[in-house]
């Protein structure tokens, strides 16, 4: 630590340098705790000249990593007077989530109310109900972009409920579906993750200002700053809800974390650091034409490994991620992704092992999702390997701030 922060003068230093004391003089200079790796703490100790008595100040101060998502919104840690029940409507297809939030939120979100129809050319044909009584109150929407032909008609309704002088808007959008197309790399390539971003930064703003937008697992941190001034991200995580369900597992003291490419390790590693689990961390190298699935470092033989990143879409990686895990001698290998996109039911791919071990038929232990994309929690529900873990307790949470 540097000397100037590290310094601590006496009292009587204090007051020769400095003149006599005042009633409030510092007694030594700041000492900083680390707290878990993730943030420290500055103390300042100050003495009253009425008695004496010593009392300290603490504040938190930065490291290098508050920037990451660590854990996600708690609203048994917030105060009482800030929170807000909401009402919250939601598009069709996540009727389900929606209803789960409700429940999960333990009477501070109340669900509305929308007519969705369309005229005979196709339209969108939409009326919010008692869009009156939704008046100076919290008010949030649950969309799904899952499919491009169903964006403009939510996109609609995301920009009407902020002029019904609704007090304050929230838009959960789980999924960032244009997340993955966020560089060129050639001119003429176009990034859909801006356009995507620069659509919700023009949602008009509501009387307590601009909206509020939660995030979970954006497939790259650095597209926070593709929005604009007209909406606030707020960027959750899926991860905490897989600790959760790691910490049950009967075999869980023999977990390994793997990475698919240094891409997720970047990404991800640092919410596993506290839990103590080994990793394994695996590359891509360029066979030919082919990119291939090589182990980087550490040791899955014997282990559970279980294999993170942000999404799947042909799970092409996840599968090559399988079988090199079990030929190194992996006793289990698992899998988790905040959004299983499956496109052509390519979920259909991944098989169970049932107990028998990740060698026997190139199978999956456990194969957790969340229920971010509600085409596919539909579809693999109650289907093995497939293990859907809601997202409805830290959404609920997240619409009380």
């Amino acid at each position: 630590m540097r000397d100037h922060l590290r310094a601590a003068p006496t009292a009587s230093t204090a007051s020769s340098c400095c003149g006599p004391r005042s009633s409030r003089a510092f007694v030594r200079g700041p000492s900083y705790t680390r707290s878990r790796g993730r943030m420290a703490t500055l103390t300042l100790a100050r003495s009253s000249s009425a008695g004496g008595v010593a009392r300290s100040t603490s504040f938190a101060t930065s490291t290098l990593e508050d920037f990451r998502i660590v854990n996600n919104v708690n609203a048994d840690d917030l105060p009482e007077a800030l929170r807000r029940d909401c009402v919250l409507f939601y598009a069709p297809d996540c009727k389900e989530l929606a209803e789960k939030i409700a429940e999960a939120s333990d009477g501070a979100v109340r669900l509305g109310k929308i007519r969705w129809k369309c005229f005979p050319d196709g339209f969108p044909d939409l009326f919010v109900h008692d869009a009156t009584s939704i008046r100076n109150r919290h008010v949030g929407f649950l969309a799904s972009f899952h499919d491009p032909a169903l964006i403009f008609e939510q996109i609609s309704i995301i920009y009407a409920l902020p002029r019904l002088f609704i007090g304050s808007f929230t838009l959960v959008l789980p999924f960032f579906p244009t997340g993955t197309a966020e560089r060129v790399e050639a001119e003429g390539e176009v990034a859909t993750a801006f356009t995507l971003a620069r659509i919700l930064s023009n949602i008009p703003p509501s009387r307590g200002g601009p909206t509020s937008l939660v995030v979970f697992d954006i497939h790259a941190l650095q597209e926070r700053f593709y929005f604009g001034d007209g909406v606030l991200p707020l960027f959750e995580s899926g991860i905490p809800l897989l600790l959760d369900r790691l910490r049950a597992l009967p075999d869980h003291e023999r977990v390994t974390i793997a990475y698919p490419d240094e891409g997720a390790w970047k990404r991800f590693h640092y919410q596993f650091k506290d839990e103590g689990y080994p990793e394994v961390i695996c590359t891509k190298v360029r066979d030919g034409a082919k990119r291939i699935v090589r182990l980087k470092e550490g040791e899955p033989a014997g282990r559970h490994v279980v294999i993170v990143d942000d999404l799947v879409q042909s799970g092409g990686t996840l599968i090559e991620c399988h079988a090199l895990l079990s030929s190194l001698g992996a006793k289990h290998v698992s899998a988790y992704v905040t959004h299983g996109v499956f496109p052509r039911d390519s979920w259909q791919k991944f098989k169970s092992d049932d107990g028998s071990g990740a060698a026997t038929n190139g199978g999956f232990r456990y194969f957790w999702l969340s229920d971010s994309c509600p085409q596919t929690t539909r579809a693999v529900e109650g289907r093995q390997p497939f293990e859907v873990l809601t997202l409805a307790g830290p959404i609920a949470a997240a619409l009380q701030i």
